[in-house]
């Protein structure tokens, strides 16, 4: 009996119903999108160590991050590196943190360095021209190259050096930095890295030993660490977690405020509307505890309802908002889906007590008086 007079009580305003399930939306949409903006700040920032392919990173030691580090390394004890992981393959790269200039226009850019011939450390997502084939070439991200207006075959310069734009990377943008590539040489002489490097990368073969790989290098370079990709991303994502996250959690709290005060007036708001039909039921015999299970049964209704709305109000703006600022990365993992579900459930009982706190205290005389 309950579930009819719930579902009844829900859809007998119908504007009233898309007015509260959209204030519930947003305010789940809201919540959604924060979760996938700081997991996309994380995914852009560690994009690049993300795809390097490689089993091992030797980096100077206390230099564990990109990102967040600077490490430089001689660039002379590759071979030797090589034979103690007993590596396949390595290469080299040098990375650093400089600023691309345009006209007046100032951007930071981290500026990487690698072998093309290496196949070690090149972009992975080439979206239009081609790759590096000289020093005095650089690819740079579409995103980048749109603001600047910037096209393949420009010149543009780099800490004073003249590079010719060959190619356009996509994914390679975040609001912090986006992209930039050129040839190791090209990128030592512009950094001033004199036979130093800030990376070596190690592919090992299959069912290498990593331990005993990182323990053999570490032994012989006391001053090398010896860490997988994984570790770097980490290393990065605690360093911008160390700056970002409290704000990023300060807007979650106060949004899920919102959504829970919204939550809270939309079923207050039906009770008061509906006060004459529930005292009736408790005057004919209904018992508190089925009339709050009623409360209950529309409050979850009309959250069920939101978090729909919510999700899909939430995959259209990131979309909206990657398309209209690609350096804006928002990325809406399904887990984060199934947390928004859970927080809506709690919400929706904690906004559900107020409304059943006013129905208990409802007198019947005063109904029939009224």
């Amino acid at each position: 009996m309950t579930v009819p007079i719930a579902r009844r009580n829900a859809f007998f305003q119908k504007g009233k119903l898309v007015l509260s399930v959209s204030s519930i939306g947003a305010s789940l949409a809201m919540i959604l999108l924060l979760m996938g903006f700081r997991e996309g700040l994380y995914s852009a920032l560690t994009a690049y160590v993300d795809n390097l392919d490689v089993d091992l990173v030797a980096t100077q030691s206390g230099n564990e991050g990109v990102v967040s580090a600077n490490s430089v390394l001689p660039g002379d004890i590759h071979t030797e590196l090589e034979e103690l992981a007993g590596a396949r393959e390595a290469g080299h790269i040098a990375v650093a943190g400089v600023i691309f200039t345009v006209d007046e226009d100032k951007s930071p850019i981290v500026l990487v360095g690698y072998e093309p011939d290496s196949g070690l450390g090149d972009p992975w997502n080439l979206g239009e021209g081609g790759y590096l084939e000289q020093d005095n070439e650089i690819l740079l991200d579409t995103w980048l190259a749109q603001r600047s207006r910037i096209r393949i075959g420009d010149t543009v310069e780099v800490l004073g050096r003249e590079f010719e734009v060959v190619g356009l990377t996509r994914g390679t943008a975040s609001w912090m930095a986006p992209y930039a590539f050129v040839t190791l040489p090209a990128a030592q002489e512009a950094l001033g890295l004199v036979d130093s490097v800030s990376y070596h990368l190690l592919r090992l073969n299959d069912g290498a030993n990593l331990d005993a790989a990182k323990e053999a290098i570490e032994t012989q370079y006391p001053n090398v660490k010896a860490i997988q990709p994984d570790q770097i991303a980490d290393t990065d994502r605690r360093a911008i977690a160390a700056v970002m996250d409290r704000p990023i959690n300060v807007l979650l709290f106060v949004a899920v405020i919102i959504g829970v005060a919204v939550m809270a007036l939309t079923s207050y708001t039906s009770i008061m509307d509906r006060l004459r039909e529930y005292g009736l039921l408790k005057a004919v015999g209904a018992k508190p505890l089925r009339l709050n299970v009623v409360v209950l049964q529309e409050s979850l209704l009309n959250s069920f309802l939101g978090l729909i709305i919510g999700v899909a109000l939430a995959y259209s703006s990131a979309a909206l908002i990657m398309a209209q600022w690609p350096q804006f990365n928002v990325t809406i993992l399904p887990d984060s889906v199934w947390k928004i579900a859970v927080l809506g459930l709690i919400m929706t009982l904690l906004a559900a007590i107020l409304p059943i706190r006013r129905l208990d205290r409802i007198d019947v005389l005063d109904v029939f008086k009224a």
